[in-house]
């Protein structure tokens, strides 16, 4: 009896070790980079995909600018994308009336920068000599230097689109990975590419030139909306919401939502994000 008693109590014993083995077995969510998950484990900014803001100052009267716009374009491509592009039409050069590409954000922004000529660009808005102008020839080494740098923020944008009543909706997540101490803003900008229209060349005036990128307008200002005005702690995210009818004139199956954070006293961009609308 005692025998039999023994080896029940120790069934019952080996029973219990395997279940606090189920029960205790370590679990660790893997984090591959990709998105915020508004939450939880801080990613590794190693892993947080840097993205640049290359911004492209153009105009349909500049005959340079389409090899300006056509670097842009290599750019993005040769990184995989990693390199936003953000075309926007401003200055002198900027309207071949009818054909009128110019925005009140695109005036501000060049007005801002002090910018005298097309094609001229901005890399991250970082300022360089005392001044945002990259010409393009220096957009290749700019573009390399900054995807070299460690993330900060990773940003994610979720878009819904109503095709019956045009109304968009989106929704920016912007996670800081570690302790930044001044005020950063937010700007989410939709971008229409493929449009056709004219353009002066070297070559002469075409009437059906393909722009690539171009800036249509914000969501919420020429230089967004403040995140903060304290100093921010590592994890702390910020979640912002838009709601707006697009506008008739845009085709919706070639828009895009470019959502940016930038520094809000230096203007420099750090992190950037695209979404397709549709």
């Amino acid at each position: 009896m005692k025998k039999l008693s023994f080896i029940i109590a120790m069934a019952f014993l080996m029973m219990g070790v395997v279940a606090c083995d189920i029960i205790e077995e370590p679990y660790k969510k893997e984090n591959n980079g990709g998105g915020s998950s508004g939450g939880g484990e801080t990613p590794d900014p190693e892993q947080v995909v840097k993205h640049v803001l290359l911004e492209d100052y153009t105009g349909v009267r500049c005959v340079n600018c389409p090899a300006a716009g056509q670097l842009a374009l290599e750019l993005q491509e040769r990184y995989d994308h990693k390199v936003i592009v953000l075309s926007v039409h401003a200055g002198d050069l900027a309207t071949f009336p009818p054909f009128n590409l110019k925005t009140p954000e695109g005036d501000e922004w060049w007005n801002f920068f002090s910018f005298q000529q097309n094609p001229i660009g901005t890399i991250n808005r970082k300022m360089v000599n005392g001044g945002y102008a990259f010409d393009s020839p220096s957009w290749e080494e700019a573009v390399a230097n900054s995807l070299q740098e460690e993330a900060t923020i990773e940003m994610t944008a979720d878009v819904t689109y109503n095709d019956v009543n045009r109304e968009l909706k989106v929704d920016v997540v912007s996670k800081f990975l570690t302790e930044m101490p001044d005020s950063y803003s937010l700007t989410v900008c939709v971008m229409e590419d493929s449009l056709v229209g004219t353009q002066m060349t070297l070559e002469g005036s075409l009437d059906d030139y393909v722009h690539r990128h171009v800036f249509r307008t914000t969501l919420n200002g020429a230089w967004g909306e403040e995140l903060n005005t304290a100093a921010v702690a590592p994890e702390e995210v910020f979640t912002k919401s838009y709601t707006t009818t697009l506008n008739e004139a845009y085709n919706a199956d070639q828009c895009y939502i470019i959502a940016y954070v930038a520094n809000a006293a230096t203007k420099e961009v750090l992190q950037v994000v695209e979404k397709k609308i549709k």
